[in-house]
């Protein structure tokens, strides 16, 4: 436990050399534990270590703390964005490049009722959670023969009742 109060302590006296202050130094945990916690005191002993190292090897990083943590942030905002593109991929809620489709189901369906571009960092924890629960539908769903989801999943069309 020793080993890992003297790391913090390191990272602490990084953070306050580089002029971090209280805000900046929660956006920069925030963002480097994808949103886990703010405190520094919550990061494990791996994330103080790597955290360190970026501080002591890369200069850039040290440096500009505003721009590091913003485009920390916006990377953690494309994963997530990524996450709930995949899963409606694999839904047939998004097929291809065509958004028509999957617009129309963020602003009718998803859990905030916007697009995808106007959700937050931590508003997209929530869709995330939405878009898993409507993938494992979709799986239930696609497993009864006949149904929507089972054509989708076969890559065959629906018949018509014409």
């Amino acid at each position: 436990m020793a080993v890992v109060a003297t790391k913090h302590r390191r990272l602490m006296a990084l953070l306050t050399q580089a002029g971090f202050d209280d805000e900046t130094r929660h956006s920069l945990v925030h963002a480097w534990t994808n949103g886990r916690t703010e405190s520094s005191k919550d990061l494990t002993e791996t994330e103080v270590d790597d955290l360190v190292w970026k501080f002591e090897n890369d200069f850039h990083f040290r440096q500009n703390p505003k721009n590091t943590v913003n485009a920390m942030l916006l990377i953690a905002i494309k994963q997530k964005r990524s996450t709930v593109l995949a899963i409606a991929q694999r839904c047939g809620i998004h097929e291809g490049k065509d958004f028509k489709k999957f617009n129309s189901f963020m602003e009718n369906s998803s859990i905030l009722k916007k697009r995808l571009n106007k959700y937050t960092f931590e508003e997209l924890d929530e869709l995330i959670k939405q878009m898993h629960a409507l993938e494992a539908n979709f799986k239930k769903s696609a497993k009864k023969a006949y149904s929507k989801a089972w054509h989708q999943h076969h890559n065959i069309p629906e018949t018509s009742d014409n």
